[in-house]
């Protein structure tokens, strides 16, 4: 199974003060092979940067640091170029209509335009979700 995750969704692998269940089994069921992630490109660049904010705000050391790096640079995310005008059309469509960030609307337009679950913690960019008539959840078989 297919989904959209966003960065709150996958911090919580990384950072100890923010871990949860439901993290968890998503990671469980992502190395199980049961789900594959689309995320847009601005993944790239927002994981890096929650990790450098968490080694300045110490909330992890600089091995830890380097080790969800390391983790990070294994998971096979499938990343999606958004910067046609269609795309750019749709992000601002969507955060207009939400009123959301730009990057919060980029994962609300990749969901939508493949019709793929999104996961978030984040509330707003959750009820734009259900707003859109996105699912917000997948469904993990074992």
């Amino acid at each position: 199974m297919r989904c959209v995750i966003d960065s709150s969704f996958v911090g919580t692998w990384f950072l100890p003060d923010e871990q949860s269940a439901s993290g968890q089994r998503v990671f469980d069921a992502y190395e199980a092979g049961r789900l594959a992630f689309d995320v847009p490109d601005l993944l790239a660049y927002e994981i890096p940067n929650l990790f450098v904010s968490a080694l300045r705000r110490k909330r992890f050391d600089s091995d830890g640091f380097h080790e969800a790096g390391g983790i990070f640079d294994r998971i096979e995310f499938e990343y999606h170029n958004q910067t046609d005008a269609v795309c750019r059309r749709r992000m601002l469509h969507f955060a207009e209509r939400h009123q959301l960030t730009a990057y919060d609307a980029a994962y609300l337009e990749l969901a939508d335009r493949l019709q793929l679950p999104l996961l978030t913690l984040d509330e707003k960019l959750l009820r734009a979700a259900r707003a859109e008539n996105l699912e917000t959840t997948v469904k993990l078989h074992k």
